[in-house]
């Protein structure tokens, strides 16, 4: 990776996480939750079903935040494409996903409300629709949980072509 492009990537973190950090301040929800994921929200109505790949594995403690990088890698531009997150709950009591806070429409998450039992595991789904994106993408998307200072932080990186 040539250097102006880890620049361009940390520049964008730090973008994303400032504005983030206001928002969240403010109490400013910018995305609702989209439940489900159809061929239908595509531009062109085809949903890429060969980019959902093997699933990310996330180990939630409860007792601070639980971070987790996902990378969609390429994308070729106007499709959307899925990341399966496994939620392990090694807390105390068990886990409820509650709500998600995101800077872009371009994401969302499709998950249960179920409450995730001590030594349980969760797949939740991350979609990316890269209408509208080109070049190097980052965000931030945040996971409320109903532990009350331990929610779970998606770092998202994409690249679309």
């Amino acid at each position: 990776m040539r250097r102006w492009q880890i620049l361009t990537i940390g520049l964008v973190a730090v973008l994303c996480t400032a504005l983030a950090t206001a928002l969240m301040l403010h109490g400013i929800k910018t995305s609702p939750q989209k439940i489900g994921n159809t061929a239908a929200d595509s531009e062109d109505g085809k949903e890429d079903e060969s980019k959902v790949e093997s699933v990310i594995e996330a180990e939630y403690l409860g007792d601070d935040v639980c971070e987790v990088m996902v990378e969609f890698g390429s994308i070729t531009r106007s499709t959307i494409t899925t990341k399966q997150i496994r939620i392990t709950n090694h807390s105390t009591t068990p886990l409820v996903l509650l709500d998600n806070t995101t800077l872009c429409r371009c994401m969302w998450l499709t998950f249960n409300r179920e409450p995730i039992a001590v030594g349980q595991s969760e797949v939740i789904e991350l979609s990316f629709d890269s209408r509208g994106e080109w070049g190097t993408v980052g965000n931030y998307m945040e996971i409320t949980t109903s532990e009350d200072d331990a929610p779970i932080v998606l770092w998202i990186e994409a690249d679309v072509e």
